[in-house]
């Protein structure tokens, strides 16, 4: 990979990527994330062929399981158990990203998730591929993650809670299948 000062030239290049991406698009709206933390409704509308985090559970149960793996500090419980490194860990594990549109400056959030995704696919028995990025000039959207996977998630041009509500199966069998050892 290209040293950070290399990444930033390239990242501020507005510059299509020269290797084709590979795999299907599956855009996240990351409502789930957001309704664990703060109140009230997210405010950006989720895109046509998204998924609504918030309607997947299982990504949520995950990044609370990575979070607690590493034990809870003495004290207090903290307002926020579950890093964003475990929440991106859970979606890379569970919506089987390949790549993942990231800004600059999530380059090292990317990195811890894919140490923890990695670990815990180990731990479970599954061979890890780290997730790679592709990066965005101007950062990324508020609100909404866009990654790419083996396989589709949703038909194009479905709204939303019915493309969730289907792939919830496939969800849900891959988080079984992480703890069936």
């Amino acid at each position: 990979m290209n040293e950070i000062s290399d990444a930033l030239i390239l990242a501020t290049h507005a510059q299509q990527p020269h290797a084709p991406l590979t795999g299907y698009p599956v855009a996240l709206a990351t409502d789930g994330e957001w309704l664990a933390y703060r109140p009230g409704s997210p405010q950006f509308p989720p895109q046509a062929a998204c998924l609504l985090e918030s309607l997947l559970p299982e990504i949520r149960q995950l990044a609370l399981h990575l979070a607690l793996r590493r034990g809870l500090p003495r004290g207090r419980t903290p307002s926020r158990i579950a890093e964003a490194a475990d929440w991106l860990a859970a979606r890379m594990l569970l919506l089987e990203w390949r790549q993942l549109a990231v800004g600059l400056d999530e380059l090292s959030l990317l990195d811890e998730a894919n140490l923890r995704a990695r670990q815990f696919a180990e731990a479970a028995g599954w061979e890890w591929m780290p997730t790679l990025p592709l990066l965005l000039p101007a950062g990324r959207t508020e609100g909404v993650l866009q990654g790419w996977s083996a396989a589709p998630a949703s038909a194009q041009g479905e709204q939303a809670v019915p493309a969730s509500l289907a792939f919830r199966c496939t969800v849900a069998a891959r988080f079984a299948a992480l703890f069936a050892r």
